[in-house]
């Protein structure tokens, strides 16, 4: 448990490196970030090169994963990732040149089928500037598009356009179980991308300021914390979070709520806070999921990482509410509510050891 323990703080610490970097940097990422969703193949194919030039076990099983009409899923190349930590070895893959790997990887012959370099170099691909976006970008969102681009190519055989629907599908998992994106952020993309699709923008920005609107006027119940309508009620305060703190330490719990915020950006992660600060005696009341959402939003206007007031309301019903999932929980896997998974466990026991010190008292709760 310490080595774990131990080895996600070295991997935060690896982030907030990256972060830090991106901010320092914001026209060369910017410039990057554009290339990448507007669907340039440029830079996809560096990456390919790259990767397949410092690590041909990976280009390898790649290159059998495409192939295998049978393998619906990209499993094992997400495992080997996973094992060979990817993230951490980019740095040393952008090092060193990148060698010319075209006439003995099979899989540059593929990449180069189906994508080409058309515009010429904005910027230079580094290490950082890669992890930037693959951590704190739209990069799940952009490589969608990318293989939707590449399945509208009719000149695209049969077994890519298969392979490119299966890839589509894996990257949406891997956001989803990794903590990077929820069912509702996808959902949201969607719903825009087809409105853009069908000239429909119009309605749908209506429809989905018409959704938060009616989100506002919905309350979450003290037990288990599921909305419902409450005709009449007085709408939710709009306060800043420190309005809710202790005036002795306000501006400290606020800063470490805000590091909590920047190093954990999923929505799920960041609704977490709320259920600890329910526990602490706070100046004013924060009776539901609405008001932490606005007090977040009001508070850390200035922070890119925090998720859309609407994200953190929905995320404060599902951890609150009692759909459950097959999740980790006591070492093993079973059906559990999402709060009750190990990891949110450790999040929420590590977030009351940081804030109980602040506010004076420590109280230890069942979730």
């Amino acid at each position: 448990m310490m080595k774990d323990k131990e080895k996600q703080e070295k991997f935060e610490a690896f982030k907030a490196g990256i972060l830090k970097w991106k901010n320092e940097h914001r026209e060369e990422y910017n410039e990057f970030a554009r290339i990448m969703t507007n669907c340039d193949e440029t830079f996809y194919y560096q990456i390919s090169k790259a990767v397949s030039g410092q690590m041909r076990h990976i280009a390898r099983e790649w290159e059998l994963t495409w192939g295998d009409d049978g393998d619906e899923s990209f499993d094992s190349i997400f495992i080997l990732v996973s094992k060979e930590n990817l993230p951490q070895k980019i740095d040393e893959i952008f090092s060193v040149p990148v060698p010319d790997t075209e006439k003995k990887c099979r899989w540059m012959n593929i990449a180069r089928r189906m994508i080409g370099m058309k515009t010429k170099m904005k910027v230079r691909l580094s290490a950082p500037l890669l992890l930037s976006w693959l951590f704190y970008g739209k990069s799940f969102e952009s490589m969608v598009a990318m293989l939707e681009k590449q399945m509208s190519n009719p000149h695209i055989e049969r077994i890519d356009r298969m392979k490119c629907s299966l890839a589509y599908k894996s990257i949406i998992a891997v956001s989803v179980k990794g903590g990077y994106r929820t069912k509702d952020d996808w959902e949201r993309y969607f719903a825009m991308e087809k409105a853009d699709k069908n000239k429909e923008t119009g309605e749908w920005a209506l429809q989905d300021v018409m959704q938060d609107m009616t989100v506002e006027t919905e309350e979450v119940s003290e037990t288990e914390g599921v909305q419902h309508t409450m005709p009449g009620r007085k709408k939710s305060k709009e306060n800043p979070l420190i309005d809710y703190l202790p005036t002795d330490s306000g501006e400290t719990i606020v800063s470490s709520i805000r590091s909590f915020v920047i190093s954990h950006q999923s929505a799920m992660q960041q609704a977490l806070p709320y259920f600890v600060l329910r526990e602490m005696p706070l100046r004013l009341p924060l009776l539901n999921g609405v008001e932490y959402a606005i007090a977040m939003t009001k508070q850390f206007p200035e922070v890119s990482e925090l998720r859309s007031d609407h994200s953190l309301r929905q995320a404060v019903g599902k951890l609150a509410g009692t759909d459950t999932q097959m999740l980790m929980k006591n070492g093993k896997m079973q059906v559990c509510r999402h709060i009750e998974s190990d990891e949110y466990r450790e999040l929420l026991r590590l977030l009351r050891d940081d804030l109980s010190e602040w506010f004076g008292f420590t109280r230890h709760k069942g979730i």
